[in-house]
């Protein structure tokens, strides 16, 4: 066995990119996870393939093309130096109806000088594993005509070489019989119906003899170029030395019936398992010990009568029928002593090889890494590990794994993506809401603007007469009885146009608000200086206060006098909802994301009525029955928290209590007036 790199692989397999649909079948069924998914697009990675066809039986889409040999073919064909096919045994299972003689002919008609049976390497290995078995040299023989079993091993069984049995595929045996043998200058086209092969003739331990593979939909592509018409076709016979049992190799069991083994070596000591899960889990078992059979006779197919190109659909059980109605008719026509006289003149060509160690088994992430990469879809514990098999991978774990791998794109978690799309369509819903709010909002500002001048200077004129009679009233003029009720009509006066004012003051700031000084703001920090102004009033209404500030919290860029603003206004709202007392619950957390915090101010008033809710942040509109409010601290609230790039929410029962979300970006959104409104 050779430790040694093997050289940059050609593609058999390669994905169609405008046919991938994202649906992660081939990730799904490929047994080496030789396949990455890039930009949505399931890729094949070339060096970690194993020929298996297991992505092309998969692909509903037919978004696999399998690397052709034909262009190839025509070449070697055309280059005046005899070629040879060499076809494989199950070759009467993908032509059925036809007999064999006019196969061969047609293949002698597109331009084959010579049409030689794969069964005779069949049957020459099939020897050797005969005398393998019997020489009790290995603990454990696992057969080796299948490629995708050998490069799987390589790969990602490394501690199972030892165990493969050093003998050629009967492709390799047939074409060295060729080339060492009996026509040394031939070129060599194998036909047949496993793309593995694709990869075989280029292995550095058997290269050399194969020159191009071709499958059987290659061949009739071959054939339909060349105008040569198998039902037409003259009838001609294979070339070389006859074969003989090796035809029933492409068939379950074939290996053993070709090799005769029996007598003490059949008592319980031989295993034989076809298809992809079979073989993985018998290999898998082998290299944990489980497994104490003597000879595994292994195949990723169920026989290479089901290989992924056979281009027809016959259930296996025809094919197999088929198969055994042609072996039982050729070997009627030669007794076995008569061909294994013919087999003497190919004797000496050597059907032994070596393995290369590749060993491509990735690195396994730490359980830390796992879970970091399972909470950025949002799995944070077991219970939320769907497992639901729709990324390609059988669990959220092995699909974690994938992930750190580089073989899988995070976003490929399909509950994930869901419930994505239902918060992105919530959002949108959201800032669809506050589009035509803000719209209203600055219509109600270019309003208010006019009003607020309008109002503003008789407001000022009033308030200077009034306090020019306040003068004038303290002299003697006006008759002491009347001076305390002339008094009480002027504060009046002057508190409801200083209220007024207010308004206005409130109406001008709405709708011209000054551009935020953005800066580093301490959120705990925040929040204690907005409670410093108020504090003295919550405590004397019994209130009880709560605050609750994540640890580590980022800072987060705004501007801190608009944002004592929002939280003063708030937490005022909320005193003022609980006169007989209560709880005022302060809260500041990161989002699970870490670009966002989230202040909460949530009080145990009396809540607010539903069908309020929609207009809360409505200008002029207020739940305050006495005359407390304008009306616009909270349409200022949403202001200064849209210009901020962040957003409000509200929840509220009638009787439980209030409570007020502001998400805030971490990193400054400040937008502009124009795209605030």
């Amino acid at each position: 066995m050779d430790g040694c790199a093997t050289s940059p692989v050609k593609p058999v397999v390669q994905t169609i990119p405008d046919r991938c649909k994202r649906c992660y079948s081939c990730v799904r069924t490929c047994p080496a996870k030789a396949i990455r998914i890039v930009g949505g697009q399931a890729q094949v990675m070339p060096e970690r393939c194993i020929g298996c066809g297991s992505c092309i039986r998969a692909c509903g889409q037919n978004a696999k093309r399998v690397a052709s040999g034909l262009e190839r073919t025509e070449e070697l064909l055309d280059s005046g130096r005899p070629t040879a096919a060499i076809l494989a045994p199950s070759f009467p299972a993908a032509f059925p109806g036809l007999s064999y003689p006019k196969i061969v002919g047609a293949l002698k008609q597109v331009g084959f000088r010579y049409v030689v049976e794969v069964a005779l390497g069949a049957d020459l290995i099939s020897r050797e594993y005969t005398r393998l078995a019997q020489s009790h040299s290995m603990p454990l023989i696992i057969t080796t005509p299948c490629p995708a079993i050998v490069s799987y091993v390589e790969k990602y069984r490394p501690g199972l070489l030892l165990f493969l049995a050093p003998i050629v595929s009967p492709m390799i045996a047939t074409a060295r019989v060729i080339k060492w043998k009996l026509w040394l200058e031939a070129n060599v086209v194998f036909i047949g119906p496993c793309i593995g092969k694709k990869l075989e003739k280029d292995d550095p331990k058997v290269a050399g003899v194969v020159d191009e593979v071709l499958t059987y939909r290659e061949l009739k592509e071959l054939l339909a170029r060349r105008g040569v018409s198998l039902e037409a076709a003259p009838e001609a016979e294979f070339d070389g030395p006859s074969a003989y049992l090796g035809r029933i190799f492409p068939v379950s069991g074939g290996l053993l019936k070709t090799a005769a083994l029996r007598g003490d070596i059949l008592d319980n000591d031989i295993i034989v398992t076809e298809g992809r899960e079979r073989a993985l889990e018998i290999l898998r078992s082998v290299e944990e010990g489980k497994v104490e059979a003597k000879f595994l006779d292994i195949l990723f197919c169920e026989g290479c009568i089901n290989g992924p190109v056979m281009d027809n659909d016959l259930s296996v059980f025809i094919r197999k029928d088929i198969v055994a109605n042609y072996v039982r008719s050729r070997i009627a026509e030669k007794s076995r002593e008569e061909v294994e006289r013919e087999w003497e003149a190919v004797a000496d060509v050597s059907l032994r090889r070596e393995f290369t160690k590749q060993d491509l088994r990735l690195p396994v992430p730490s359980e830390e890494d796992i879970r970091k990469i399972l909470a950025s879809i949002g799995k944070y514990g077991p219970e939320d590990e769907l497992n639901c098999g729709a990324c390609g991978y059988a669990t959220c774990r092995e699909k974690a794994v994938a992930v750190f791998q580089g073989l899988a794109e995070v976003e490929m978690c399909l509950p994930y993506l869901i419930e994505r799309l239902e918060r992105m369509n919530q959002e949108l819903l959201q800032a669809q809401e506050r589009m035509i709010r803000a719209a209203r909002l600055a219509s109600m500002g270019e309003l208010a603007a006019g009003v607020a001048h309008e109002i503003n200077n008789p407001l000022t004129g009033v308030l200077t007469y009034i306090k020019v009679m306040e003068r004038r009233l303290s002299s003697d003029e006006v008759p002491r009885g009347d001076l305390a009720k002339l008094r009480q009509y002027l504060d009046t006066m002057e508190h409801e146009i200083v209220r007024c004012s207010e308004i206005v003051k409130n109406l001008l700031e709405f709708a011209r608000p000054t551009k935020p000084a953005i800066e580093p703001v301490e959120v705990p920090e925040l929040y204690r200086k907005a409670l410093a102004l108020l504090k003295h009033q919550i405590e004397l209404q019994n209130i009880e206060i709560i605050e609750e500030y994540s640890p580590s919290l980022p800072r987060i860029e705004v501007d801190f006098k608009q944002f004592q603003q929002v939280l003063l206004n708030l937490i005022l709202n909320s005193a003022q909802a609980m006169p007989g007392g209560g709880k005022l619950i302060l809260k500041a957390q990161e989002d699970p994301s870490g670009e966002y915090v989230d202040l909460i101010v949530e009080d145990t008033g009396c809540g607010i009525r539903k069908e309020d809710l929609p207009r809360i942040f409505d200008p002029f509109f207020t739940t305050k029955l006495d005359k407390k409010g304008t009306g616009l601290g909270l349409s200022m609230v949403y202001s200064i928290v849209q210009r901020h790039g962040g957003s409000i929410e509200v929840q509220s029962e009638v009787g439980v209590g209030t409570k007020f979300t502001i998400r805030v970006p971490v990193k400054s959104r400040v937008l502009s007036e124009e795209a605030a409104s």
